[in-house]
């Protein structure tokens, strides 16, 4: 009987210390990094250097799975109700968290309380784009024109940062467009070079080869002040549209409720790979301002700029669908 329970004993001991060891081994499996966007737009560009990254730092694969549609609500959707164990993240955006939730009037989730915040990634600035072959040689010219009749203009989707840029530019100039939404930024800057559109408004890293190519004309960008990529455009503000700043921001994200010692894990390994210079390299080749930030700071601006387009979508007088 002592031999039994000696052995009963030692077996629960064991069960302890390899559970316990199975715990500090997270990530012990790969990663499914979803974006709601379809490959080669801005989004999922980023993902794909980041999930370089993650998955040295992880030691495990990190991989990335489109999830396109609805403006990424698709993709946020398919995280929200995903296992809150961490081997599901998102990179969620300006678009998917913050605008799209403000926009449709039933979702299957919580842009906020729906998710576990990891961190802030970056942002970059949009643009404001015609043809190679456009007459509008200037900002003021397009503005003049748009005052006069009805423009239209692309995006790569309703409820997209570059959807609310050229609405919150509306506000800003008075000027009449009509907005065209598209899938994602490729068909979008093809409609633009093929002139099925007046003009267009985009992310930087998606429409930065075709800038620098000369396949379509950036007239302004968005930011604060001018970028480093495109030294030669001058900023929207320079131009006379007063208080027209609007960066697109990407964060990663997982579902509500992931343990705090593997969000640590998370937490810790995306800060790391933000800091590697090869990584570094790569966002800032293709035109992203790295930011990176801790959950609880991701959470406290996501819910800054909930309030902020809140305002824009209402002086727009966009209805909720």
């Amino acid at each position: 009987m002592k031999f039994k329970t000696w052995i009963a004993a030692t077996a629960g001991a064991l069960t302890i210390t390899l559970g316990g060891s199975a715990a500090a081994a997270f990530p012990g499996q790969p990663i499914r990094f979803v974006v709601g966007f379809p490959p080669g737009g801005s989004t999922d560009i980023v993902a794909r250097v980041l999930a370089e990254g993650l998955s040295r730092e992880l030691g495990q694969p990190v991989i990335v799975e489109n999830k396109a549609g609805a403006g990424g609500t698709i993709g946020a959707s398919t995280v929200a109700h995903a296992k809150s164990d961490g081997y599901t993240i998102f990179l969620g955006t300006v678009a998917t968290n913050v605008i799209n939730p403000l926009l449709r009037k039933e979702l299957n989730f919580d842009p906020i309380k729906g998710f576990t915040m990891i961190g802030e990634v970056g942002f970059y600035t949009n643009l404001v784009l015609v043809n190679a072959d456009s007459k509008y040689q200037n900002l003021g010219a397009l503005i003049a024109d748009a005052k006069q009749r009805q423009l239209s203009y692309s995006s790569p989707g309703a409820g997209t940062s570059p959807h609310m840029t050229g609405e919150y530019f509306k506000i800003l100039t008075g000027s009449n467009m009509q907005h065209i939404p598209f899938s994602g930024s490729g068909p979008a800057l093809t409609a633009l070079m093929g002139s099925h559109v007046d003009l267009g408004f985009d992310n930087l890293p998606a429409a930065l080869s075709l800038v620098q190519s000369g396949k379509v004309r950036a007239l302004a960008i968005t930011s604060t002040t001018r970028i480093k990529e495109l030294p030669d455009v001058p900023t929207a503000e320079e131009l006379g549209v007063k208080n027209m700043s609007v960066d697109a921001w990407v964060s990663v994200m997982g579902p509500a409720g992931i343990p705090a010692d593997r969000l640590s894990v998370l937490s810790s390994a995306l800060l790391k790979t933000l800091a590697k210079p090869d990584i570094v390299r790569k966002l800032e080749d293709k035109a992203i301002t790295i930011k990176a930030t801790r959950p609880e700071e991701l959470q406290d601006y996501i819910e800054s700029e909930t309030r902020k387009w809140r305002g824009v979508i209402e002086t727009a007088g966009i209805k909720p669908e």
